[in-house]
């Protein structure tokens, strides 16, 4: 529990002032609802025996202000805390949002996208979890237990000996509830485990539609989708079968407490050992201890449930951000240096070397092409120029200054990167080559799709569905390409741009981005000979090293596998 309150601890300071109303409602909801009956009964009392008009008249009239106080805060309380479940919801999931944008790439390789998104969404919003926790989930129980303290303590005042009697069944609910307590936490972790494999079918699915339709798989992922589901189904009646088992079971038990109080109570007003007024306040009080017992009780279980949801998001905030410098611009005609760059991927106990010790340097102005099979480490190594994987060993540099030591922002403005995978988003098209960065304007846009050779497919204000839905691959590769040449950076790593480009997009691609940056300094990875034909230099790569480098006519003449790899194409 301590656990789960040091970690909440940041949110609750950040709303202390709208926690603090909550607080003081419920105070007021706490007196007026306990004080309600003990009123009551002296309006019982004065017209039970001598009817004393004037004296009935003046408790009515208090009863009539507390109920109006009561209903008030009644009515309030609950609204209060749901905004307050809402408004922590959302600053839990955009502090965590912002930290997990700035991890590095084993952040992503350990978790899957489907598990982050369902982190972020049910582990936060579902029935029971941390929204509902944060607020209702803690203020519940402190409503319970001083209500429950107030109103022994007045029924104590009542009748001591009926009181030690009604309140006997109350000590077995905790214990059931203790008992059950693993057993609910096993019901509610099975039921969020079944949510997230569900969640992950459904992303999985829908992000790639169209390998789905293309190999007539929609029946595989119909029956993936079912299993998911029944497990998630059988989940959650579980859930609700035990939670109703116990509600039933508190309720039984506290009726066994009422009837002793109405015939052991009632036994009492014949022998006027007590009051009817008293005996009608007992009762009310009576009424009301079963639910606070229950969530008293409750607040146990679903501290429990809060944790492993805690523990879910505390995980996510194990990543580790890259380290970056300060400096932000770097010297004029500095050239893209790699030095002794190596990289290795690990699965488990596999181990793939990407990048072995390769050293290249990309000189100023300079176009270079990497080429090579499938696998050889092109995309890797340019991951690593680009600054967007950090080398196992050897150092990346723009001139004399490791690429590490520029700002992230510095970084990414003098480094345009175009991955092989042509990422869009939910958008406009001026909004997917902006990226809403400080100084590049629309007309900046419209140069850059200029370029990218985009410039008659879509207005700026197109809106463009997430992955480009509805866009060709060519399209989408221009858009990623017109991204980067928005901010005009003096040095671009681009991988396969021209993939997806027929031969006369391609070529008048390459003679607009030489009008448009002609100091550049281009690294590219491509299988297409026109890309290799305009490069300055051509590199073969093959096991994640440099294998054969020269000019494109060169390795035509010289290397028989170069000769190949177009040939093919």
């Amino acid at each position: 529990m301590r656990k789960v309150f040091a970690w909440f601890l940041p949110y609750w300071k950040h709303r202390a002032r709208g926690l603090s109303l909550v607080v003081l409602i419920t105070l007021v909801g706490i007196a007026t609802r306990t004080l309600y009956p003990f009123v009551f009964k002296f309006v019982i009392d004065a017209l039970e025996v001598d009817p004393d008009p004037q004296s009935a008249r003046f408790w009515v009239l208090a009863i009539l202000g507390i109920g109006l106080v009561r209903e008030l805060s009644q009515w309030m309380l609950p609204a209060l805390r749901y905004l307050q479940n809402t408004m922590l919801a959302m600053d839990i999931r955009l502090n965590l949002f912002g930290k997990i944008l700035t991890f590095d790439h084993k952040f992503f390789n350990r978790f899957r996208s489907g598990d982050l998104i369902t982190r972020l969404t049910d582990d936060i919003d579902a029935e029971l979890k941390i929204s509902w926790y944060a607020c209702s989930g803690v203020m519940r129980p402190v409503e319970a237990g001083f209500t429950l303290l107030f109103s022994v303590g007045l029924m104590l005042t009542l009748n001591w000996q009926l009181t030690l009697l009604a309140v006997l069944p109350l000590p077995f609910i905790v214990w059931v509830m203790a008992r059950t307590e693993h057993i609910q936490e096993q019901a509610y972790s099975e039921r969020q485990r079944a949510t997230s494999k569900t969640v992950d079918v459904l992303e999985s699915a829908f992000s790639g539609i169209r390998i789905v339709i293309g190999y007539a798989a929609e029946q595989a992922q119909y029956r993936l989708l079912k299993k998911a589901l029944k497990r998630r189904v059988t989940a959650e009646e579980r859930v609700v079968y035990l939670r109703s088992l116990l509600e039933s079971l508190s309720n039984f038990l506290n009726q066994v407490g009422v009837l002793v109080v109405i015939f052991v109570g009632g036994w009492f007003v014949i022998k006027d050992r007590m009051s009817l007024g008293d005996f009608y306040a007992f009762y009310a009080y009576l009424s009301g201890l079963a639910e606070t017992i229950w969530t008293l009780s409750w607040f146990f279980v679903s501290t429990k449930l809060a944790e492993a949801s805690v523990d879910r998001l505390v995980e996510m905030e194990s990543g580790t951000p890259p380290v970056w410098g300060d400096k932000t611009d770097a010297p004029a005609g500095a050239a893209l240096v790699l030095q002794n760059v190596s990289f290795s991927f690990q699965e488990q106990e596999m181990v793939t070397v990407a990048a072995d010790a390769v050293s290249l340097t990309i000189k100023p102005q300079e176009t270079v092409a990497l080429v090579g099979p499938v696998g050889c480490g092109k995309s890797t190594l340019l991951h690593l120029a680009a600054g967007i994987l950090p080398p196992d060993s050897g150092q990346v540099q723009l001139g004399e200054i490791p690429i590490v030591a520029f700002g992230a922002e510095a970084r990414a403005s003098l480094v345009g990167f175009v991955p092989q995978e042509s990422l869009l988003f939910t958008g406009s098209v001026l909004v997917n080559v902006t990226l809403d960065r400080e100084g590049i304007s629309s007309t900046d846009a419209e140069a850059a799709l200029y370029t990218a050779v985009a410039d008659d497919e879509f207005p700026l204000d197109k809106e463009i569905h997430q992955g480009g839905v509805g866009l060709s691959g060519g399209q989408r590769a221009r858009v990623a390409l017109a991204r980067a040449l928005a901010g005009r950076p003096p040095f671009l790593v681009l991988d396969d741009v021209t993939a997806s480009l027929d031969a006369a997009t391609e070529g008048l691609f390459w003679q607009r981005l030489k009008a448009m940056l002609p100091d550049a300094t281009v690294l590219v990875a491509t299988h297409r000979e026109a890309t290799a034909r305009v490069s300055d230099r051509v590199i073969w790569l093959e096991q994640g090293a440099i294998l054969h480098e020269g000019t494109h006519e060169q390795l035509l003449v010289e290397f028989k596998n170069y000769r190949r790899l177009f040939a093919r194409h």
